[in-house]
């Protein structure tokens, strides 16, 4: 029987498809190892390598002055194979990193076609392989790439087994859980996401012996890997890192999300207050009373108790990401929180955010600082969704890189959080289980409380997102067209138009990707520098100091990664007050952590070296040298400053040191 023209027409546009994606895969290829190994190492690529170094010649990632760096302890140990086997220390982690993206690609294809089909499939991994930001993270040797290759394989099995209950999956997914922490200390999240089969299966609670057992095994594995994520080594063995009688320096917030406290910290200075918190403790408790008679399965109820105690904590944002995850795991059904007997469970709810708004108004001392009524009731809406911290983390890092990328993900995430929550319980199974892992991870990632805020801690999660997203416009337009060829084809015009107006989506910085503008961020603003990782030009710089230090002149570097490239440096210089002080200091201040050099941590010691006799070139950041060269202006005898020469991208400078 023939084939009708539907059909053809479908076959035509899937067929044409996958030549589509051959030739973004091909891009892809082709962008991420262009000249990788041409430039010089990024400040975080400077640690790996230095740690690297270390291991090749200690047999251990031990720092020369005591004191171990495991972070990607297991791409050390590949990476210094590499170099071993003749590949250069930068060249050996961005072929991990590079290597690693492409071999993503096929677990995203399993992903996508088992939530939304083929083509779903195939349009994610041509959105992954011309991706900008994947492109990027794949030529930084570092560990985000590579995490995220084994976290979507990870999920390939997970849903192996949860989903189709196959038992062989297992070993597969506790062992890439292993790996996990070995690749990144993010790989803790596997751990976690290893205990939520049990509850998937049996979204009643009523666990069995075997599912006891499971969490028993899988518990234990978490303590461990939290252990290895958490521990700072660095000091371990070694002698004091900071000198005696050092002092934590906290450095004022700008944030002005920091200029206030949780309300529920102060509350014990305003005894009336206090007597009027009996109001919303007494509609919780009516209201738990009210949902423990109604007989719910035994997760709901928990999961509904549980909310009831946030939401008196002022942790709104908790209590609704429980309930959010009750109803995509199917322990509660969406109808039951209108049912009689849990009526009286958001009116306790409304009633705590009652209690906890009147409260901020009314008082003061849980502000930092004087707001206007504005700023200061957006400030208490902060405080309610303060943990976990998905604001600070992922919202605010996100807004300003991608603004539109991030609104579109968010809004699609949401509208398909919405659709399994509003079908049946039985139905979407794989969709619902991504859906909630998702939610889980980003909730978990928000309330890990990085170094840092920027958008590389969720990286892992981004070809997840993706595919969330594009399954939702699949459901949209099957919607509005049915199943017919138009379906097809209004899917992937939408999704790949989609992503093509996003911030994501930028040609010419993958044509380019292998030239200096774009790989040392020229032009770009802090929050892109960040989300692609800035890189700067130390090479040249140490060539530059090659060609004109002479003599008696000393070279003082106050910018990490100079010593890679020119180890003729004197000191390093550091002052307390300085962020990195801490981690960087070593043998009691007296040397510098990563590449055991001697340590000048104040301007005087810095201004003792320079002499009439000789020039001290000091390789520093622009824009903390200005400062820097007005106070050493005042130090006596007074030294003269002058810039001799700046990198490309503005980052880096070399100062000319003399005594005037």
């Amino acid at each position: 029987m023939a084939n009708s023209p539907s059909s053809s027409a479908a076959s035509r546009i899937s067929v044409g498809l996958t030549l589509f994606v051959v030739a973004c895969v091909c891009c892809g290829i082709v962008a991420r190892f262009a000249g990788l190994g041409r430039w010089p190492l990024a400040i975080d690529e400077y640690y790996f390598s230095q740690s690297v170094r270390n291991v090749l010649h200690f047999g251990i990632p031990q720092y020369a002055c005591g004191g171990f760096y495991t972070r990607g302890l297991l791409l050390q140990y590949l990476a210094a194979a590499l170099q071993l086997s003749g590949f250069s220390p930068e060249l050996a982690p961005r072929v991990i990193a590079a290597v690693s993206s492409l071999v993503a690609l096929p677990a995203v294809f399993i992903v996508g076609r088992r939530v939304g089909g083929k083509n779903i499939g195939l349009i994610a991994v041509a959105i992954m392989a011309v991706s900008v930001w994947e492109v990027e993270i794949a030529r930084l040797g570092r560990m985000y790439a590579p995490f995220q290759a084994l976290f979507l394989w990870y999920l390939v099995f997970f849903l192996s087994y949860v989903v189709d209950r196959r038992r062989w999956a297992l070993a597969p997914m506790l062992a890439l859980s292993v790996l996990g922490v070995l690749v990144w200390e993010g790989g803790v999240f596997l751990a976690l996401a290893n205990l939520l089969p049990p509850f998937i299966r049996n979204p009643s609670g009523r666990l069995q012996r075997r599912d006891w057992l499971y969490l028993a095994g899988t518990t234990l594995l978490v303590l461990p890997e939290y252990w290895l994520a958490t521990a700072d080594l660095r000091t371990l063995g070694g002698e004091p890192a900071l000198p005696p009688g050092y002092q934590s320096i906290d450095t004022p917030s700008s944030s002005p999300l920091d200029a206030g406290i949780m309300p529920l910290s102060t509350l014990h200075l305003h005894p009336l207050w206090v007597l009027a918190a009996s109001l919303p403790i007494a509609a919780a408790l009516f209201a738990g009373y009210q949902i423990i008679r109604a007989h719910m399965r035994s997760s709901a109820t928990l999961g509904l108790l549980g909310a009831l105690l946030c939401a008196l904590l002022q942790q709104f944002e908790l209590a609704a990401a429980i309930v959010l995850m009750m109803l995509l795991l199917a322990m509660l059904d969406w109808r039951e929180l209108s049912a009689r007997a849990v009526r009286a469970f958001p009116a306790a709810i409304a009633a705590s955010a009652i209690f906890w708004i009147a409260f901020a108004l009314a008082t003061h001392d849980w502000l930092i600082e004087p707001l206007s009524p504005l700023r200061r009731f957006m400030l208490l809406g902060y405080q309610f969704v303060k943990f976990p911290d998905f604001t600070r983390e992922v919202a605010i890092p996100w807004m300003r890189t991608a603004p539109l990328l991030s609104s579109v993900i968010l809004l699609l995430a949401a509208a398909a959080c919405v659709r399994v929550i509003m079908q049946p319980q039985t139905t979407a199974l794989v969709e619902r289980v991504l859906i909630a892992l998702f939610i889980c991870l980003l909730l978990a990632a928000s309330a890990s409380h990085p170094p840092r805020h920027e958008t590389r801690y969720v990286f892992f999660l981004y070809p997840l997102a993706i595919i969330i997203a594009l399954t939702v416009i699949a459901h949209g337009t099957r919607a509005i067209a049915g199943t017919s060829r138009y379906a097809l084809l209004g899917t992937v015009l939408v999704c790949l138009g989609g992503f093509a107006l996003t911030e994501d989506f930028q040609p010419a910085h993958l044509r380019n990707i292998d030239t200096a503008s774009v790989n040392f961020r020229v032009g770009m603003n802090d929050w892109q520098i960040g989300h692609y990782h800035p890189r700067s030009d130390v090479r040249t710089a140490a060539q530059w100091l090659d060609a004109n230090v002479t003599g008696r002149d000393l070279v003082v570097s106050s910018f990490p990664g100079l010593d890679f490239y020119y180890p003729r440096e004197s000191f390093f210089f550091l002052e307390p007050d300085d962020p990195r002080y801490e981690g960087w200091a070593c043998r009691a201040g007296t040397r510098e952590r990563w590449g055991n050099r001697a340590l000048l941590s104040s301007l005087a010691g810095l201004a003792s070296q320079v002499s009439a006799e000789r020039t001290v070139w000091l390789v520093i950041e622009p824009r903390r040298a200005a400062e820097l060269v007005a106070r050493l202006a005042l130090t006596a005898p007074r030294v003269h400053a002058q810039t001799t020469w700046t990198a490309p991208g503005q980052d880096i400078a070399v100062i000319a040191l003399r005594a005037s």
